[in-house]
C-alpha cells in the first residue's frame, strides 16, 4: 500500500502515521528492533522509533556513555562500532542485525 507525500505529511501531523523505516531497512524484524532498544539503549522501541534520525549518543541518558554502549554492542553482537559517535543510527542497527544472521 503506497501513500502520497501529502498523505504521509497529514499522517505525521495527525498521528496516524507513526514512523516509516527507510526501504533499505525493511528486513529488520520487529523483535530485533525491540531487543536492540532494550539491550543497548535501555529504552522501549516505541520510545526510540520517533528519534531514529539521531545518532546513538544523542539517544542515551546521562547515566550511560558512548564508550559503554560501544562495549555492550561488542559484547552482545560481536560488532565493532568504535566509530559510533559519527554513525547514523540505522548503520549501527544494520551492522548488529547482520551479525545476528
Amino acid at each position: 500500500m503506497g501513500f502520497s507525500t501529502e498523505e504521509i505529511r497529514d499522517g505525521l501531523r495527525d498521528g496516524t502515521v507513526v514512523f516509516c523505516l527507510p526501504a533499505a531497512h525493511e528486513d529488520f524484524r520487529t523483535d530485533f528492533l525491540e531487543e536492540f532498544s532494550e539491550r543497548i539503549l535501555k529504552q522501549g522501541w516505541h520510545d526510540v522509533a520517533f528519534r531514529t534520525h539521531l545518532q546513538i549518543p544523542a539517544l542515551l541518558d546521562d547515566d550511560e556513555s558512548a564508550d559503554e554502549v560501544m562495549a555492550t554492542i561488542l559484547d552482545e553482537y560481536g560488532v565493532d562500532v568504535t566509530d559510533l559517535p559519527g554513525l547514523p543510527f540505522w548503520e549501527v542497527l544494520r551492522r548488529c542485525a547482520r551479525a545476528t544472521r
